[in-house]
């Protein structure tokens, strides 16, 4: 007994080398193991799938359906229009301070010297539901390896702008009071679109002045389209239609001037991301394009 006693004594004082790893800690590891990988391999997928162009009826769906959700969301998720005018106010007092609000004096000017402002109104309206939906088409069908970074800006525009209209509304000059730096509504005015009316207003959201994704956008558009048209036409289309949209936007009373640099603030970052996970042959594609331009 005495030697037994001796025995369990020292098996009790000797140092352990290598402890025993509990059976959970080690399913837990390996739990952990198995999430980062199929978190890696979700990835990869994801990427895959964003540098390439799906089948057209495919692609046609993602892009209505994307489009669609953009429009419903950002009319459901409109804010009130004294907090949007609220925000509108801000604005247009920082614009002052910068001496940038030239929105009222580029409207005047248009109608004073009757330069068009039903094709200011119009150009305004096409930009967002011709224009871009057109372009994206166009680029599928004809310069499909440029066609997943125009589809991903075009998301990831979308996506930020969402974002920005939830939690920022803000209220067109159009529906700011004529004291307060207000303008015409010279789209509802002069061409067939009423902006007004309940049914227009179904599809879009009016407290949604800032960002301007239609200028933020045209860039992009600007550059699709030029890439389908030859030589010294497509150059001037890609480098016109910015400035185009630009005047618009400012002519008809439906943005100001730092909507501009808003709607730029969001596509930038989203074009940076796009181009990251495009693919290389597209981007090549676009990269020749605008050396040639």
């Amino acid at each position: 007994m005495r030697t037994i006693a001796v025995v369990a004594e020292c098996y009790d004082s000797a140092p352990l080398e290598r402890p025993i790893t509990p059976m959970a800690s080690r399913f837990s590891t390996a739990k952990s193991v198995r999430s980062a990988s199929g978190i890696g391999r979700a990835l990869s997928r994801a990427r895959r799938v964003a540098a390439t162009a799906g089948p057209g009826r495919k692609e046609a769906i993602v892009m209505a359906g994307a489009y669609g959700v953009y429009n419903v969301v950002r009319a459901v998720t409109a804010g009130d229009f004294e907090t949007g005018r609220r925000h509108a106010r801000s604005i247009i007092s920082l614009q002052r301070r910068l001496r940038i609000d030239i929105e009222g004096a580029a409207q005047s000017f248009v109608e004073r010297h009757h330069l068009g402002m039903r094709f200011w109104g119009m150009t305004y309206v096409a930009s967002q539901v011709v224009a871009l939906p057109l372009s994206i088409f166009l680029t599928y069908q004809f310069r499909r390896p440029a066609y997943p970074f125009i589809r991903n800006v075009s998301l990831l525009a979308w996506t930020g702008g969402l974002i920005w209209y939830a939690t920022q509304p803000v209220a067109p000059p159009r529906l700011m009071p004529r004291e307060e730096g207000g303008l015409p509504d010279s789209v509802s005015e002069r061409t067939p679109v009423d902006l007004n009316s309940g049914f227009t207003k179904a599809f879009y959201n009016p407290i949604a002045a800032m960002p301007s994704l239609h200028v933020g956008l045209s860039p992009i558009v600007g550059g699709a389209l030029g890439m389908l048209l030859p030589g010294q036409l497509g150059r001037a289309v890609a480098v016109g239609y910015p400035l185009l949209v630009t005047i618009s936007v400012i002519v008809t009373g439906n943005h100001y001037v730092l909507d501009v640099a808003g709607g730029l603030a969001v596509v930038g970052p989203a074009a940076a991301i796009a181009a990251a996970i495009s693919g290389r042959k597209g981007m090549a594609e676009l990269r020749a394009e605008a050396r040639r331009s």
